[in-house]
């Protein structure tokens, strides 16, 4: 089985918002394992990966593209046909990074607590009327993922998948630029790379399958 992964450069910080508030504390808070490390849930990174690519193939051509899609990600009532398309595991910081921390928590050198309170922070927000003054009461509390963290995602699939499909990949991950909340609001501004497991490792294959992709699209134009 070939292994593929989505790398995620955080250049804001991001909310992963869980849709939580705590009492006394946030009025949003993020998703969180067991150690206290934010993540991004599989399911809806790959729901920001489909819409991304929805996007390039509106651009590229949908009669021509739009079957990439359904190749890749799958359509609704189709579960039998489901071991066609790719498997995204849960969107976390780097193996390396992740790894540290986690055995400082299992050696009691660290908290959970401890590792969520330095890779975040809290920020306040306010709501704005028509005339441009705050709203009262609309103050809220957020936490957000410090920028410059690293998150990756893992991608599998039961078949081989053609240069076509693995163009589009790269393509849609080079055009990923916001994911999480309030995107409007400057958190969750990314850049992302296509990655290939290759000889033991993990090979940046970014622009090499979007050249691919472009001659091949220019040959059959």
């Amino acid at each position: 089985m070939d292994k593929y992964r989505i790398e995620v450069k955080l250049l804001t910080e991001a909310i992963f918002g869980s849709g939580y508030s705590i009492p006394g504390s946030v009025d949003l808070e993020i998703v969180y394992d067991e150690y206290g490390l934010p993540y991004m849930k599989g399911k809806t990174f790959k729901g920001n990966f489909r819409n991304e690519m929805f996007n390039a193939i509106k651009v590229l051509g949908e009669k021509k593209f739009g079957g990439l899609l359904v190749s890749l990600l799958g359509e609704e009532n189709k579960g039998v046909e489901s071991w066609k398309n790719l498997k995204f595991s849960d969107c976390r910081i780097t193996k390396n990074i992740r790894d540290i921390l986690v055995y400082g928590v299992k050696e009691k050198k660290l908290t959970p607590d401890e590792i969520k309170e330095s890779l975040t922070e809290v920020r306040s927000f306010t709501s704005i009327d028509d005339d441009g003054s705050y709203k009262k009461g609309s103050l809220r509390q957020f936490r957000v993922i410090k920028k410059g963290l690293t998150f990756e995602v893992d991608i599998y699939c039961g078949r081989e998948l053609s240069v076509e499909e693995l163009g589009i990949m790269a393509v849609t991950a080079k055009m990923m630029r916001h994911i999480g909340t309030m995107r409007t609001r400057g958190k969750g501004e990314v850049e992302c790379s296509f990655l290939v497991y290759q000889n033991g490792g993990y090979k940046d294959m970014t622009e090499y399958y979007i050249d691919s992709f472009i001659k091949g699209v220019r040959e059959n134009a």
